[in-house]
């Protein structure tokens, strides 16, 4: 890969995703700020998640047209612009409606992490489609915990609503790395090559696989569960354990920086050692972290429980991606791969909230997380029990995988 695409793939995607690092400790106190009860915090983190579903259509668009830049240019221009007038937004519905396209897995950011997802996994060499994702994926946390880090420290001296500014410099820095992408014409590298399996046509029906299927409800679970730790768990510091504000910082810096350690070498052990051992842990991971929430009566153990966090999702982004990959297994399909992925985590992220926000009142925060933590039991079962491997042995291509992993559909390594 060539400087100037370097810069561009891995400069959009660690720019575009370093305003979680505010969205996570910080919005949801912004828009309780801004009048906004628990209940409509949220449904609006609801509707939020629900428009990233959106990202189905567009990956299957960008397989297509054998292209992904329009689509992170214009995603990344609609966070820019969300983020510009959130400060001075005021309402239920234009707040709602900015949140759609700014927070964490709303429309913008979704299409961003399936798209960037999909060119690393273009990109990979045989068998090592798992590092390359581990490999993308590294950039995401270090921008989060830098804004996270920086923004404790201008919330407690400026309020909460001055790092929005600094988060609009990033948004258009991450728009001006993306238009740095050069891609290939459309076709030129996603054919099928000679001795290759016949794919199937990319953008055509829904794959009919039950094993798919099943790993779709188990990520749906998985992120039902999840997911409302991001929305609440910084109001329990805040209001049930007392916590400084910038203590919510370090609690997702942690987390931010456990999911750095873990994707690159989840990658490489899953490429070596097989999808289903690790998917097992990410997942019984995330289980146990929910479940110790709800015991823990000391902020610091709160912030220490979130390395666990941070070890089950860098695990999941890995390794949920490069099973779906395995799964298709179509060099036209990258994009469909990735946002099967995405989509799970958005509707999961819609589905938890949802229903979160009617629990959280008569269970109180500690109630809630140890329902969470069931949930994620459930879905750790399912894994365990119904999801098979993808790869027979270490080493060994899936049963009815193309000889070939994903072949490249945009060159990110063509000299322009």
């Amino acid at each position: 890969m060539d400087a100037r695409n370097r810069i561009g793939l891995y400069g959009s995607y660690f720019l575009g995703m370093a305003a979680i690092g505010f969205t996570l400790p910080y919005l949801p106190l912004y828009l309780g700020e801004k009048g906004l009860s628990d209940r409509a915090i949220g449904l609006v983190s609801t509707l939020a998640a629900l428009s990233g579903i959106a990202q189905f259509p567009v990956g299957l668009w960008s397989d297509r047209i054998g292209r992904r830049k329009p689509f992170l240019v214009a995603a990344l221009v609609a966070v820019a612009a969300a983020t510009l007038l959130l400060r001075g937004a005021e309402g239920v519905i234009w707040l709602g409606f900015l949140v759609v396209l700014f927070a964490e897995n709303g429309i913008g950011r979704a299409v961003v992490e399936s798209l960037s997802g999909a060119e690393a996994a273009a990109l990979a060499s045989k068998g090592e489609v798992g590092a390359a994702l581990g490999a993308l994926r590294f950039w995401k946390p270090v921008g989060i915990v830098i804004v996270a880090l920086v923004g404790s420290w201008i919330a407690e001296h400026r309020g909460v609503g001055a790092i929005l500014p600094l988060l609009v410099a990033l948004q258009v820095l991450a728009i001006v790395a993306a238009l740095l992408i050069h891609e290939e014409k459309p076709g030129a590298s996603g054919a099928p090559r000679d001795g290759d399996a016949e794919p199937t046509p990319a953008g055509g029906r829904l794959p009919r696989d039950p094993a798919l299927w099943t790993f779709v409800v188990a990520m749906v679970l998985y992120h039902a569960a999840n997911a409302p730790g991001g929305v609440y768990l910084g109001l329990f510091l805040k209001r049930d354990l007392q916590a400084p504000e910038r203590m919510l910082a370090y609690a997702f810096a942690v987390s931010m920086v456990a999911w750095m350690l873990v994707v690159w070498p989840a990658g490489k052990l899953a490429d070596r050692l097989g999808r289903k051992p690790l998917l097992i842990a990410g997942w019984a991971i995330m289980a146990i972290r929910l479940g110790l929430v709800a015991l823990i009566h000391h902020p610091w153990l709160a912030v220490a429980n979130q390395a666990l966090d941070g070890l089950g999702n860098g695990m999941f982004a890995v390794l949920a991606a490069a099973w779906v990959t395995d799964r298709l297994a179509d060099p036209r399909r990258s994009g469909e791969a990735q946002v099967i992925v995405g989509s799970c985590l958005v509707l999961g992220s819609a589905i938890g909230p949802a229903a979160s926000s009617f629990l959280v009142g008569p269970l109180g925060y500690r109630g809630l997380f140890a329902a969470l933590a069931a949930v994620g039991a459930v879905a750790t079962a399912i894994v365990a029990f119904l999801v098979p491997e993808t790869l027979d042995r270490p080493g060994a291509r899936p049963e009815g995988r193309a000889e070939e992993p994903m072949a490249t559909t945009s060159d990110l390594s063509t000299v322009p």
